[in-house]
């Protein structure tokens, strides 16, 4: 009976650590085909699009849902909402651009016509972009992996 409650309490705690770790390293992307583009619109700009293991509707838009680990961007630039980027962009990126080509107000064609938001966002030290519950963009992904399924996951995790 010892033995059993063990094993038990052991399994509870590495439970709770795996679920810990996947909090923290694990988004979930919907494909047609494993790492490859969904041609849909990139408004964060051009990168790895995932969404939080929450969010499985807006993933499931694009495909079968796939567990990715690495990511997340490690210096993203934060918003509560799409609403908030989409004023920042314009009020920030746009804005700057335009001023320092010497235009009086913020032009989105001329941005969009001779730069990029990747490109500018890492001029200003960002590799991502994270939209707070919904999604997120990391323009430089490094080592991604991709799972089928949570058991696939947690070999992974059981293999660090």
């Amino acid at each position: 009976m010892k033995d059993i409650i063990k094993q038990l309490l052991k399994e509870a705690l590495h439970n709770k650590y795996y679920l810990m770790w996947k909090r923290k390293n694990v988004t979930i992307r919907g494909m047609q085909e494993v790492a490859q583009e969904n041609n849909a619109g990139a408004m964060l700009g051009s990168g790895l699009y995932t969404a939080f293991l929450s969010n499985k509707s807006l993933a499931k838009q694009y495909g079968k849902v796939y567990f990715v680990v690495n990511a997340i961007p490690k210096n993203p630039k934060v918003f509560n909402t799409l609403n908030d980027w989409e004023i920042w962009l314009y009020n920030t990126l746009v804005y700057n651009y335009s001023k320092a080509q010497g235009k009086d107000r913020p032009d989105k064609r001329d941005f969009n016509a001779k730069t990029t938001i990747e490109g500018e966002m890492m001029k200003m030290g960002y590799d991502g972009i994270v939209i707070k519950g919904r999604e997120m963009v990391n323009y430089k992904p490094e080592n991604v992996l991709y799972f089928e399924n949570e058991e696939e996951l947690i070999n992974y995790y059981r293999s660090l």
